[in-house]
């Protein structure tokens, strides 16, 4: 196994709806081509990987320290403030791995940035104003189940990728929805799954055809 003296890990916190991982994909690829070292990505919540999974994963490579750069503008006290305790929870789960650091905020870098794209042109806006109101999205299909399953910070932790995706999997070709949401708490229960007014916690991927053959409710 070589060792890399350190690398960097963009920590991206997406919206519920997800995040545009081509342009995440995008943006690592361009940080890698400027910087030595590897270039890898995670996220806060909603989508995999997570902060641990991704330090477990560079760790396997032998990296020996890892700078993580939360990528919000302007700085988010909440990105920061959990991308410190999943990586503490993260080392005291494992016991080993490299060293971990939180760069400071990117809102002077891309002010600077801003500032200066504000001496150009710019582009001319050629979107169509009839995609925004398009007919598909006045079609409403109400399903007989509709399970939500929290995908917060510590419920990602615990993996609720795992059981969302497994959840969605036993659900198809079924008349139940699985669709993921924001943090719900209480978070030290999750990954949380909240079925109607029924809450089911520790939900692991093992769990989910069984649950999706509850009887609603149940």
């Amino acid at each position: 196994m070589t060792t890399t003296d350190r690398a960097l890990l963009l920590v991206a916190r997406p919206t519920p709806a997800g995040v545009d991982a081509r342009s995440l994909a995008g943006l690592v690829r361009a940080v890698a081509e400027r910087v030595p070292g590897p270039v890898r990505h995670a996220h806060l919540d909603q989508e995999t990987p997570s902060v641990p999974a991704a330090l477990d994963a560079l760790a396997a490579d032998g990296v020996a320290s890892v700078l993580v750069v939360p990528l919000a503008v302007p700085a988010d006290r909440y990105l920061t403030t959990w991308i410190a305790r999943a990586v503490a929870h993260r080392g005291a789960a494992s016991g080993d791995g490299p060293q971990v650091r939180i760069a400071p905020g990117l809102t002077e870098v891309v002010a600077d940035a801003v500032g200066a794209l504000a001496a150009s042109e710019g582009e001319p806006v050629t979107a169509s104003p009839g995609g925004f109101a398009s007919p598909a999205f006045s079609e409403l299909e109400v399903p007989d189940r509709h399970l939500f399953v929290c995908r917060g910070p510590r419920c990602l932790v615990y993996g609720a990728g795992e059981t969302h995706r497994a959840l969605a999997a036993a659900a198809r070709g079924t008349t139940t929805q699985v669709t993921p949401c924001g943090c719900l708490g209480p978070c030290n229960l999750g990954p949380l799954v909240v079925d109607g007014p029924t809450w089911h916690r520790a939900v692991t991927a093992d769990d989910a055809a069984a649950l999706v053959a509850l009887t609603p409710g149940a």
